[in-house]
């Protein structure tokens, strides 16, 4: 799935991971599936794209 910035999906997603930083949540892929109800894939491809994705 192809994921642009007027995309409603892109603003759900980006909605989520917006009120997890305001209410200082830790924000991971696993949390942001479960709030919006999308694909762990569609989510993870966001995540990938925008850099948020950090390993240990």
């Amino acid at each position: 799935m192809d994921i642009n910035q007027s995309n409603e999906v892109y603003g759900r997603i980006t909605r989520i991971i917006n009120q997890l930083r305001m209410e200082r949540k830790s924000i991971t892929i696993f949390k942001v599936v479960e709030l919006t109800g999308l694909e762990p894939s569609v989510v993870f491809q966001y995540f990938y794209e925008k850099g948020l994705l950090r390993g240990k």
